[in-house]
């Protein structure tokens, strides 16, 4: 069999002929940046032949190269297969870098603490011939006479009964009892001996499809003690869901269980060690997830989610003990995940509203999630509507020629001079830019419109006479930094195809937000607030946004950043007992609309194409900005 050497760390690894360099590098332990799950339509993963022989049609793929890179052996890895053995070489930024995680979210100072696991400290009278009481009832006896629940709610585990009569005798009956609220009743989760009723921890985990976010909480003072994030180990097996959940249909169902528990595993013990505690003394353990992950860290099939009737195995809330699927935390650990209302909306969208407090105000919510898939839930205290769909990899950077994921060097802001023409750009970490990441591609959209360099459909004008605005290879395009100021060695642009597949995303998203207030009888002027949720929503400019027609138009007052929502939810239902009791009735009351069947929302759609949309007066703020922008530059008003 070939052998595929991966430079520039000369990793090794013997692959069967045919076997794509994607795979080859996953098998060598590389993460490839693959935005577009390996479908050859981002062309994130460049890599360079530099011996031996690979199939690839350059051809078809001469759109991602530069002349320069085409006479080094450029390919593309997901399309290129192995014919014998092969040298590569794979620049840095092909590989998955370092991101730019949403860690820190806002309000959590404001959740009202009543965790559901709690540590009782016992001192107990020894057993005598005139006192023959059996060790578990002396405990559970001794955990009521200090304010716990009653012994015959108390489940004890077989294994916290192993160790009682030793732990009893050898600490001269002082103990303390940890105890926490079961499904149904209370589970005695361990008695140690002495007093330990200070070291009580639980930990609060967004576990998303590329990052795994962890809150590590004091359950004693409702102090949170460290923050760590990672990313999800389970990109080796795929970019995105459902390349998972086709590994996992071929025998790979419990390889993504252990690297989804070692993803997790990593952040608990970076949290642990930057707050000094044993994980050993971790409680409780709340996930949040979309549905397909929640069963794929389970490890329960998800293969029938993908296939008619498309149903999965389980929706509601469960609870699991932390040694049955190997969380570093305590054996006996309750590890807890949110329901979900369908396979499109999991439990991280539960979290999501939970984190805006939609359930408990009269006014209505539009909740908005975007990623490569959006979710969006519109409804108040009574009711809630929600739904799905693809927003396209395009506001995560693919099918944006330059597109890029939240790494360092990816420009996140962008204004133009309306003079000259001229980009003023912000990028992560601040080094020479790499790409665009999706809040500065929104920006960039909203910022050519106003300037005129684009039309509402999104064409570039090309009789404006700016070396900016050119007519490249393949489409006319727009130079956002030239290729002196860039560290990729080439002018970063964007293109008229890079806006049209900008354009396409927001209108999916935009025409669901208006398929909901369709369902629900409203129109934009009724909603309360927007809140965008996760990473994107948080460095969204909210003006920018509304000027391209990503949501409707309203006051900017209305519209917030709730960061990372499905964090701030797990965090909720970890210290808050009675909100965690709630989960499962919030997600029986959303009701799903799916949107595919749904007559009027290609209608909405088809409507949103344009910039902002093709009727005026649904964004009359936007279409007032935008002619005296015209007229400022003497640039007749025009009608779609």
């Amino acid at each position: 069999m070939p052998t595929v050497t991966f430079l520039p760390g000369y990793r090794k690894v013997t692959v069967p002929g045919g076997t794509t360099i994607l795979d080859a590098a996953r098998a060598a332990g590389l993460s490839m940046n693959v935005v577009c799950g390996g479908q050859g339509k981002c062309g994130k993963c460049l890599v360079f032949i530099k011996e031996g022989t690979a199939t690839f049609d350059r051809d078809k793929y001469r759109r991602f190269f530069s002349d320069d890179e085409i006479a080094r052996g450029a390919c593309l890895a997901c399309q290129a297969t192995v014919v014998g053995d092969v040298l590569v070489n794979v620049p840095a930024e092909s590989l998955i870098q370092e991101q730019k995680i949403l860690v820190e979210v806002p309000g959590q100072e404001g959740i009202p603490f009543n965790p559901a696991v709690r540590k009782y400290v016992v001192r107990l009278e020894p057993p005598s011939l005139d006192d023959t009481t059996p060790d578990l009832t002396r405990v559970l006896e001794g955990i009521e006479k200090q304010g716990g629940p009653p012994p015959t709610s108390i489940y004890a585990p077989l294994d916290v009964l192993c160790f009682l009569p030793l732990v009893l005798r050898r600490n001269e009956w002082n103990a303390t009892a940890t105890v926490a609220l079961a499904p149904v009743g209370y589970r005695l989760s361990s008695v140690d001996g002495g007093d330990t009723s200070e070291r009580l921890y639980g930990a609060a985990v967004d576990l998303g499809t590329t990052t795994v976010v962890a809150y590590l909480w004091s359950l004693t003072d409702g102090r949170i003690l460290a923050t760590a994030s990672n990313y999800n180990r389970q990109i080796s097996c795929g970019e995105d869901i459902l390349s998972r959940v086709n590994f996992s249909r071929k025998s790979g169902l419990s390889q993504l269980q252990q690297l989804a528990t070692e993803s997790i595993n990593e952040a608990l013990t970076t949290a642990a060690d930057t707050a000094g505690i044993d994980r050993e003394e971790i409680f409780e353990v709340m996930v949040a997830g979309n549905t397909v992950m929640t069963h794929l860290f389970l490890g329960i099939d998800p293969a029938y989610m993908i296939t008619e009737p498309y149903i999965p195995v389980v929706r509601r809330m469960l609870s699991t003990g932390a040694g049955q699927i190997g969380i570093a935390a305590h054996r006996n650990a309750e590890v807890y995940t949110f329901p979900a209302v369908s396979n499109f909306i999991g439990g991280d969208i539960i979290a999501d509203i939970l984190a805006t407090g939609m359930t408990d105000r009269e006014e209505a919510t539009l909740m908005v999630d975007i990623g490569t898939n959006f979710e969006a839930v519109l409804g108040n205290s009574d009711w809630m509507l929600s739904c799905a769909g693809a927003a396209g990899p395009a506001l995560e950077g693919g099918e944006v020629l330059f597109g890029m994921r939240a790494n360092p060097g990816a420009i996140e802001r962008v204004a133009i001079d309306a003079e000259t023409l001229t980009p003023t750009c912000s990028t992560i970490n601040g080094v020479r830019p790499r790409g665009i990441c999706g809040s500065g591609l929104i920006d960039l959209l909203a910022e050519l419109l106003r300037t005129c360099v684009i039309d509402r459909t999104g064409r570039i004008n090309l009789d404006i006479s700016h070396p900016r605005v050119r007519k490249g290879q393949y489409y006319p395009e727009y130079v956002v930094a030239w290729k002196k100021e860039t560290s990729v060695g080439k002018d970063i642009v964007m293109t008229e195809n890079d806006i049209r597949n900008l354009i396409m995303s927001k209108a999916a998203i935009h025409g669901a937000c208006m398929t909901l207030l369709d369902a629900a009888g409203l129109e934009p002027g009724d909603i309360g607030r927007v809140c965008f949720a996760g990473a994107f929503g948080n460095y969204l400019n909210k003006e920018n946004a509304i000027t391209v027609g990503l949501i409707p138009e309203m006051p900017l007052d209305r519209v917030e950043n709730i960061g990372n929502g499905a964090i701030t939810g797990a965090n909720i239902a970890l210290i808050n007992r009675k909100r965690r009791k709630e989960l499962d009735a919030i997600a029986r009351r959303i009701t799903y609309i799916e949107l595919n069947a749904e007559p009027s929302f290609m209608d909405r759609y088809t409507s949103s194409c344009f910039l902002p949309h093709t009727d005026f007066t649904l964004f009359p703020h936007v279409q007032q900005m935008l002619e005296a922008c015209r007229a400022k530059q003497g640039v007749r008003s025009w009608q779609a």
